[in-house]
């Protein structure tokens, strides 16, 4: 899971007007966001990674649990298709 930092610098905020105080709040919303999304997300299902997964993010894992094979999502090539690689 990723560390989401305890703090913001927003920097100084002394003489900030609606429009900087908007773009911080947008900046700070973007850092969480990708502090939250870099974490991969694990699945556990009975079949491979489907190349249809395409809601999933790079670096997730899928644990097929018949096989006890892991992949790893590595590659989104087109808008409807998803490469999922063997981990060995």
């Amino acid at each position: 899971m990723a560390k989401i930092p305890e703090y913001f610098a927003f920097g100084n905020v002394e003489d900030n007007n609606l429009e900087e105080l908007i773009k911080n709040l947008e900046r700070f919303y973007t850092d969480l966001a990708v502090a939250i999304n870099r974490k991969p997300d694990v699945y556990q299902r009975t079949t491979d990674g489907q190349p249809t997964d395409t809601f999933l993010s790079n670096g997730d894992l899928n644990i097929n649990l018949s096989t006890n094979k892991v992949e790893m999502l590595t590659n989104h090539p087109t808008q409807a298709l998803v490469t999922w690689t063997t981990l060995s």
